[in-house]
């Protein structure tokens, strides 16, 4: 019984520190967080280029890191610029988007007087009465809200660019000075301890990641294809849209494509319906065989388990939890076992 209630105080004293640290600690250290990963990755590309070339390491490191990001950089100007192109092709034909909504209102209303016997104009009649107090809503409520989002979005891109200032540099000093922090860290007790725990989790922490990221990929690549076969126009941005979508817990490409396919069906455009729903059907068998593959086996977790973690991640962390409620996981398991 003493061993037993040891053992629980144990797993509730980890659990409570880990959940301390990623609530409150791990926003303060993500950058340098990934600092050290991407210098972790770059290491041995410097130390080959330090070995053969005569400049010294400060310099290879400050040129790769730079390069990277400036390719990074260019690949996602490219992708916001496709996408924010597409978005002004669809602010722009408004206007025939809110006539095709008002034709397409009028044969749900002829619709429903074939089933239900009520006049369609009188349908009609009543929307229009309710839109005067519709539109006053959006006015006073809506408008002012999406402003607000407008303006702390603003704020937003303007913390993230410092914060990938702080990432660039931290990179270069860390890759700078790489052998003799990690020398430092495996020659201290406490260090040793935390490179384990940090390796473990790395492994497993980054597999998760990793699958979720191949996932959400595969997932996009098929939608924007899909679309793209089927004529719409709009297909990158609505692809990544609805990537986005499934990868975000318990939505899913059904969120979109099911009310999609059955708009068009209504509208009697049954090949583009098919088509819809023959993509949703493909994007959930990808799903259903990568998931429990890439996750399960990778982390060394069983679905159920990564399923659990998740859903308790959710009603802890919030939407992070969806990438939090598994780390956690890991983490009090490995320091469970090191400590």
């Amino acid at each position: 019984m003493k061993e037993s209630m040891r053992k629980i105080g144990k797993i509730l004293g980890i659990t409570l520190a880990v959940y301390v640290c990623l609530r409150w600690l791990l926003p303060l250290v993500v950058p340098f967080f990934i600092a050290f990963l991407l210098a972790k990755l770059l290491n041995p590309l410097v130390e080959k280029l330090e070995d053969k070339l005569i400049w010294k390491r400060g310099i290879w490191s400050t040129l790769l890191v730079s390069l990277l990001f400036l390719v990074l950089g260019f690949l996602v100007i490219l992708f916001v610029g496709t996408l924010l192109g597409q978005l002004k092709t669809v602010v722009g034909n408004m206007d025939m988007y809110r006539r095709q909504a008002g034709d397409f209102f009028r044969e749900c209303c002829c619709q429903v007087e074939v089933f239900t016997g009520i006049q369609a104009k009188d349908i009609e009649e009543n929307v229009q009465r309710q839109l005067p107090g519709l539109m006053q809503h959006m006015k006073t409520n809506v408008v002012p809200m999406l402003m607000n989002g407008t303006i702390s979005y603003a704020k937003s891109m303007f913390i993230w660019v410092g914060i990938c200032f702080v990432i660039i540099i931290s990179t270069v000093l860390i890759l700078k000075d790489y052998r003799k922090i990690k020398s430092s860290l495996q020659n201290h007790p406490i260090g040793q301890m935390g490179l384990k725990v940090c390796r473990r989790t790395y492994e497993a922490g980054g597999a998760y990641l990793k699958a979720q990221f191949i996932i959400m990929l595969i997932i996009t690549a098929v939608c924007v294809l899909g679309l793209y076969l089927s004529g719409n126009e709009y297909a990158l941005l609505a692809g990544c849209g609805i990537g986005i979508c499934d990868a975000m817990p318990f939505l899913g490409t059904g969120t979109i494509f099911v009310p999609w396919a059955l708009v068009e069906m209504l509208q009697g455009e049954y090949m583009l319906a098919a088509i819809y729903t023959v993509i949703y059907t493909i994007c959930s068998i990808l799903r259903e065989i990568l998931e429990p593959k890439l996750l399960g086996n990778k982390l060394g977790m069983h679905p159920l388990t990564v399923i659990v973690t998740i859903y308790v991640g959710l009603g802890i962390y919030g939407l992070w939890g969806f990438a939090l409620g598994p780390l956690s996981y890991i983490l009090i398991r490995e320091i469970y076992l090191t400590i």
